[in-house]
């Protein structure tokens, strides 16, 4: 199990990370003022929803003229009277989400041609923003995302696919605006490059009607919060994908010459054929763990961190692992994609709950006996 004083710094590094990953907190950096003197709607999908509407609704006082909100039902929580707020599901899509796109859509029609429109975009907003083509069905869009998920498919591919059975994603969300006098979308990024086409599928990119997009965070923030919580210099990778064993090892063998590293970014796992249960945050994590026991290290702490609080389809955030806890278990539940069991078992798996941002991955090892004085 894990030793009290390891859970303590862990817990309080994975809550600076999250706290400066805070929609409020990154708005407050990225954007700092609005300027506009129109009466001003808010329209926002993702896990960050709540907090990048709460954001916009403070800063716009009085300017503030209603909106609709999709968001986690674990978030969902009065803001404004104007707004009204939808919860939906992820990472697959339901009745309640085309029923929330459908009032979304209605109430982006609406909107007085005079006025302004601020679009709150974050990851999740593929599955809370769902309006199926004609002829497409609820349960066509639920296979094909699922299949994929299973497949280790990268959000890209994922998105892309989506394009294809829905009417809002690829620009379709900015033709319901075109009307509206002033549009502006700020999104918290997801996916690594910030691909704007990818990040919730792109609904507000048409290239016959550009709109102003403001990236306000992205992975690249969790990986600095976490630099300066350690207070040290470490070996520091951006935009890792790929398999998430193979990063985790690689996590691992970094560690041996600079005694604290980070990876931030995306990874997989191609699970497909497996009934494990895991994410890719866990299995990462683990597998760096695992390596450093190969390897003979002694003296570290991994924690791996999903920031949404979601690691793939399950309710863990990540693990905290320590030399001590690993026995010859992880070998197996990295080989069967089975790493939450074994986490839970060993007591390394932790739970936050829904967090209310997201902007991926992290997964880090430094050197115990240091930090933990720290």
């Amino acid at each position: 199990m894990l030793e009290p004083r390891v859970r303590i710094f862990a817990t309080d590094l994975i809550g600076h990370v999250l706290r400066s990953c805070a929609p409020a907190t990154l708005m407050d950096k990225r954007i700092g003022r609005l300027r506009t003197d129109r009466p001003t709607h808010v329209l926002a999908f993702g896990k960050a929803s709540m907090g990048m509407t709460r954001w916009c609704v403070d800063h716009l006082g009085e300017r503030f003229a209603g909106g609709v909100v999709l968001a986690p039902e674990s978030l969902v929580g009065q803001v404004h009277p104007k707004l009204s707020i939808f919860p939906a599901d992820h990472p697959t899509p339901t009745q309640r989400n085309i029923d929330a796109t459908n009032a979304l859509r209605a109430y982006a029609e609406g909107i007085p041609d005079d006025h302004a429109c601020i679009v709150c975009i974050s990851g999740g907003g593929s599955a809370h923003l769902c309006s199926p083509r004609d002829g497409v069905r609820l349960d066509e869009i639920v296979q094909t995302t699922r299949a994929m998920n299973r497949s280790g498919a990268t959000i890209g591919e994922l998105n892309r696919a989506r394009k294809e059975l829905e009417t809002l994603k690829g620009g379709g969300l900015a033709g319901l605006l075109s009307h509206v006098a002033e549009r502006r979308v700020f999104v918290l990024s997801d996916v690594i490059g910030d691909d704007l086409a990818t990040i919730a599928s792109g609904p507000m990119l048409d290239p016959d009607d550009p709109v102003e997009h403001t990236i306000v965070g992205s992975h690249a923030d969790a990986a600095e919060a976490a630099r300066s919580f350690l207070g040290r210099e470490p070996s520091l990778r951006l935009a890792v994908t790929g398999d998430a064993q193979k990063q985790g090892r690689l996590l691992a063998e970094s560690f041996q010459t600079s005694g604290t590293s980070i990876i931030a970014g995306e990874t997989t796992v191609n699970a497909a054929g497996s009934v494990g249960i895991g994410g890719p945050c866990m299995e990462c994590a683990l597998a760096c763990a695992q390596r450093l026991h190969e390897l003979n290290t002694q003296n570290w702490v991994v924690v791996g961190l999903a920031t949404d609080g979601i690691d793939g389809p399950t309710d863990a955030a990540g693990a905290i692992i320590t030399p001590m806890m690993l026995d010859d278990g992880a070998r197996t539940a990295l080989a069967d994609h089975d790493t939450l069991p074994y986490l839970d078992r060993i007591g390394a798996a932790f739970r936050t709950g829904a967090t209310g941002t997201n902007v991926n991955d992290l997964v880090l090892v430094t050197q115990f006996a240091a930090e933990i004085q720290r």
